[in-house]
């Protein structure tokens, strides 16, 4: 996973305003998610800096932090319950 920080790393300006995130990352990061998580204090405050009124984003700090969000799209293997069509017919 550590290609796709690479690649953003690659791709974001240092510092960057806050609301430009989704556009930035095609989506991929929500601004307003990450607001939410800013206020319940999950991100630390050095990804941050304000500007005025804008909260500016400094790209190496958020994306150390976001790095520690990630995950394997596919988990292992997991058995799937049966559905009860299946269990009736393997009866």
């Amino acid at each position: 996973m550590q290609h796709v920080v690479e690649e953003l790393r690659k791709t974001l300006p240092p510092v960057f305003a806050g609301i430009s995130l989704g556009e930035l990352t095609g989506g991929a990061i929500h601004w307003p998610t990450i607001q939410n998580r800013r206020a319940l204090r999950q991100i630390p405050d050095e990804c941050f800096v304000k500007s005025g009124p804008r909260v500016l984003v400094l790209r190496d700090e958020f994306l150390n932090w976001w790095a520690t969000t990630l995950s394997d799209a596919r988990h292992p293997e997991a058995r799937r319950p049966r559905r009860r069509a299946d269990a009736e017919h393997a009866a």
